[in-house]
């Protein structure tokens, strides 16, 4: 009676250490969500390709990862709800389960392939398939194929199973044990299916049950294993699990339902397991009807095939292009020889004049790029408007270091000034660029301005991660930028330093683009400029023009405010997105 006691309190413990473990990660209710318009859940996930996994550069990819992302953009979309999932990885496969099962919290949910099953079903909740779940018997290679039961209950006695606890491929295994021989020796791998696929491949005489799109990845690997023909297992399919007192179901069942979510998957098989591979996912690995013929048995013995024809169709492209390797390493010779000539001859025909050309290499080289400038300016002056007086003044500075002898900032200068205008170039001939690529224009730009103006004024400029990749039309901050900086800032006293902060966001539906400063206001600046009776183009003017003229185009309209606050002015652009 103590030791019955004893477990229930040990049962109790393992529960509330579970519910303990849970509580601290944010997992709302749908009815709190869906009041807020906001909030957020956690899945619960272990790695294994290609459904959820690390690439090489440690972001987290994979068929079921893209799936719950876009039941974020589905409650976005149906629903206004701004959702935020916490992804957290588990070590173990099967540590994963009991936390949903024990779990109190009704925005925890977990992936990673769970097959549905009526055992299951009365202690968690499972979406609605999002693909069909076909375990199949794979051997080592050294193992005959079994054409009957009986072949395989003679040769069951000499071989070892391999498999994964709490897994539906365990399950198999041990129908297979009971069915065929109770004395299985079975080994447990807790790591995943493509390790227990490696054990299969590196024993004779061994055998495992592993889902089919792991099978195909194992193949396509170079893994040495094969199916057998028999005994395949089909269930409802994968899905994802969520506690049994979630009230999660409706948005979910909505989701895994709709047609976004089936486009999405189909999408997605074919992404992460190939074009030739996706019809035995999505059609032959599907569960017949009772007494139905398994006419898919012929297609997923092809898989094998698909991997030899790729190998053989690799094999015969390199052996057809050998001969054109060689024929293009003998040019590469001949160019080479030709190149060597003419350099020859171009030293010797130059030999006189290396010394003066070393003299005046420095000086030449700074010619070359100011021309090279030059010519960049005239460009840029035709395609973005930019300000003229602030190119004239930067060759101005140029020619400044240059007479003072100082090397050092005049070819960092002649550096970043050319850099700038490549980048101007560039992006003026584009339709859009992407935020990032505007602030670093802009961090260009405002460094070769803080070089003319040392002590004038310091800048900051600040991006979001999640607003890097968003479009904008390029230079549309430049005028606000170049506008802040003349009219406001330098026109500060010499005492004062000015403070100009420039930043991206990300905003629903909009980058939002903010332009601060601490100068004089703009109302200031306009009687300053009207009393030194400036008559140079306001570059707003070309600004508004553009804004105009985009907003002329659809329904998404560019809108600028302007505010003055506390001797601090502001201007913000509201970028739709998409921008076209």
């Amino acid at each position: 009676m103590s030791f019955l006691k004893g477990c229930i309190l040990l049962l109790v413990l393992v529960i509330a250490a579970s519910s303990a473990y849970c509580g601290h990660i944010p997992a709302d209710s749908w009815k709190t969500v869906f009041s807020r318009k906001a909030g957020t859940i956690t899945v619960l996930w272990n790695e294994i390709e290609p459904f959820i996994y690390r690439d090489k550069d440690g972001r987290l990819i994979g068929v079921e990862y893209e799936l719950i992302e876009g039941f974020k953009s589905f409650l976005s979309s149906h629903y206004k709800i701004d959702l935020q999932i916490n992804w957290k990885e588990l070590e173990k496969f099967d540590q994963i389960y009991p936390q949903i099962q024990n779990s109190a919290q009704p925005g925890l949910f977990a992936v990673s392939y769970y097959s549905i099953t009526a055992e299951r079903k009365s202690e968690v909740k499972f979406s609605p398939p999002y693909m069909p779940d076909l375990n199949v018997l794979v051997t080592n290679n050294s193992v005959p194929l079994f054409t009957s039961p009986k072949q395989l209950a003679k040769s069951i006695i000499s071989m070892h199973g391999f498999t994964q606890p709490g897994t539906t491929m365990e399950m198999d295994m041990n129908k297979i044990r009971q069915a065929y021989y109770p004395d299985l020796p079975i080994t447990y791998n807790r790591k995943d299916d493509y390790a227990i696929l490696e054990q299969v491949a590196g024993n004779a005489s061994s055998f495992a049950y592993v889902p089919v799109s792991i099978y195909v990845v194992a193949l396509q690997r170079g893994m040495k294993v094969k199916r057998q023909r028999l005994f395949d297992v089909h269930r409802e399919g994968f899905a994802a699990i969520y506690p049994v007192n979630s009230d999660w179901t409706k948005p979910v069942e909505e989701y895994f339902n709709s047609f976004e979510c089936k486009s999405l998957v189909a999408s997605l098989i074919r992404k992460y397991l190939g074009e030739e591979v996706a019809p035995m996912i999505l059609e032959v690995s599907a569960p017949r009807n009772i007494g139905e013929q398994p006419d898919d048995i012929e297609l997923l013995t092809k898989e094998r095939e698909i991997v030899t024809q790729r190998l053989m169709n690799q094999a015969a492209e390199l052996e057809k292009q050998k001969s054109l390797h060689k024929m293009v390493l003998l040019l590469l010779a001949c160019l080479i020889i030709v190149a060597a000539l003419l350099y020859g001859r171009f030293r010797i025909k130059n030999k006189l004049n290396q010394k003066l050309q070393q003299r005046n290499r420095l000086i030449s080289n700074q010619n070359v790029q100011i021309e090279n400038m030059n010519h960049m300016l005239k460009l840029k002056v035709l395609q973005a408007r930019m300000n003229p007086h602030f190119l004239f003044n930067s060759l101005n500075s140029i020619q400044y270091f240059i007479i003072m002898n100082d090397k050092k900032i005049s070819l960092e200068y002649i550096s970043r000034f050319s850099a700038f205008l490549r980048k101007l170039i560039r992006y003026g001939d584009e339709l859009m660029i992407t935020a990032a690529d505007e602030a670093a224009l802009l961090k260009e730009y405002l460094w070769l301005e803080q070089t003319r103006f040392p002590g004038r004024f310091e800048y900051v400029i600040e991006i979001s991660d999640d607003s890097r990749a968003l479009n904008i039309l390029p230079l549309l901050t430049h005028s606000l930028v170049e506008k802040a900086l003349y009219s406001s800032i330098l026109n500060l006293e010499p005492t004062s330093k000015g403070m100009l902060r420039i930043s991206f966001q990300n905003s629903a539906d909009q980058l939002i683009a903010s332009i601060k400063s601490n100068g004089i206001s703009r109302a200031d600046a306009e009687i300053l400029r009207n009393k030194k009776g400036l008559e140079e183009a306001d570059p707003e003017e070309t600004l508004n023009k553009r804004i105009q003229l985009y907003n002329q185009q659809g329904k998404s309209k560019i809108a600028i405010h302007y505010k003055e606050e506390n001797k601090a002015n502001e201007a913000r652009i509201e970028i739709p997105q998409p921008l076209f």
